[in-house]
């Protein structure tokens, strides 16, 4: 029997995660957002039956089973609980939520639900690129991993600039939870999820001014006037409890050299190393028969929003916990948290 869901915000990302579903022939069941063009746009795109202006009526439908939830940041958690207190199963884009203490109310639904479970929107772990160093690391080629470096940089790409992503009551931050999320979300998973302990960070809210932020284009529309209290650009070292360290830069605007790729990440560890340059290019780095190499490991490329979708059908059928699960994105949002805290005090913080 195909899952049934129902969709929580329906702009950019959960027509994403719609049409993944289309394609796995999940039946999308009824879409709910406060604004008509969006409830619009999933019955003409998607022939949705049922729309709703409120996400309560949703989450009361009783032939929805699992809920997707895509609306802003903000949102959440208070999406994510009302759908388990439901009785319905979550898949949450990410960032969890604004916070760790709102992340640890969501888990607490979930443990109250009776075995309903929540999955994060962390999509590029479902990347075949990225399996295919994950089985380098659990294969041992990289031995005990110690350090890992991890960056986006990019030199102009504030997102709806005086929109909610740049507004921090809604977002909770910039550049740091829009972005920085994805590659320190990769970096720990490829890890294995070391126990973090602290950190020392910094954030940077240079551009603030739509009339002196100079651009080629732009996500999404800009709203003249419109406020910009976020980061464009944030740093940090994280400690983890074996003696782990990961290196951390993220930016939405710098004055730096356009690089190609934008993004990217190494972990080094005692018999080798690994690395990703952007999100489809992995290399393992080491040492093979008394010489020092290089291999480029071949895979066959994926739909990473597909893969992920269907991992969280099979997760609901087979009672199976999902990954990226609710307690990594509790541990995720809290090295944010403490890169935040961290910046806002001038020196290095626990992580809570």
């Amino acid at each position: 029997m195909p899952l049934s869901i129902g969709f929580i915000g329906f702009g950019n990302i959960n027509r994403v995660h719609a049409k993944s579903a289309q394609q796995l022939g999940f039946d999308l069941v009824a879409a709910a957002d406060i604004k008509p063009v969006a409830l619009d746009e999933a019955t003409r795109q998607f022939n949705i039956a049922k729309t709703y202006d409120d996400h309560r009526d949703l989450v009361a439908d009783p032939d929805i089973t699992a809920v997707v939830v895509g609306t802003p940041n903000k949102f959440h958690a208070e999406h994510a609980i009302a759908a388990l207190r439901a009785g319905k199963h979550v898949f949450l884009e990410k960032p969890m939520a604004l916070n760790a203490g709102e992340a640890d109310a969501i888990i607490a639904a979930r443990d109250a639900s009776g075995g309903k479970i929540v999955q994060l929107g962390m999509v590029n772990r479902f990347k075949s690129s990225v399996q295919a160093l994950k089985h380098f690391v659990d294969a041992g080629r990289c031995g005990d991993i110690y350090s890992a470096q991890t960056w986006w940089y990019r030199r102009r790409g504030i997102p709806g600039f005086g929109g909610w992503f740049t507004t921090k009551s809604i977002s909770g931050g910039g550049a740091l939870i829009d972005i920085g999320v994805h590659m320190l979300d990769l970096a720990v998973y490829l890890m294995g999820f070391p126990k973090p302990v602290a950190v020392s960070g910094a954030t940077y809210n240079l551009f603030d001014k739509l009339e002196e932020y100079k651009y080629t284009s732009m996500w999404g529309n800009p709203t003249p006037g419109g406020l910009k209290d976020v980061d464009d650009y944030a740093l940090a070292v994280i400690r983890f409890d074996g003696g782990q360290t990961l290196q951390l830069n993220i930016s939405w605007a710098l004055h730096i050299e356009q690089l190609e790729p934008e993004s990217g990440l190494r972990l080094m560890g005692k018999k080798g190393g690994i690395a990703l340059r952007g999100l489809d290019s992995p290399l393992v780095v080491g040492e093979e028969a008394g010489h020092v190499v290089d291999i480029t490991p071949m895979y066959s490329p994926n739909e990473p929003f597909v893969e992920e979708m269907k991992h969280f059908a099979e997760c609901i059928e087979q009672g199976k916990k999902p990954t990226p699960s609710a307690e990594q994105g509790r541990t995720v949002q809290s090295i944010l948290d403490a890169i935040y805290r961290s910046g806002e005090q001038g020196r290095e913080v626990k992580v809570e």
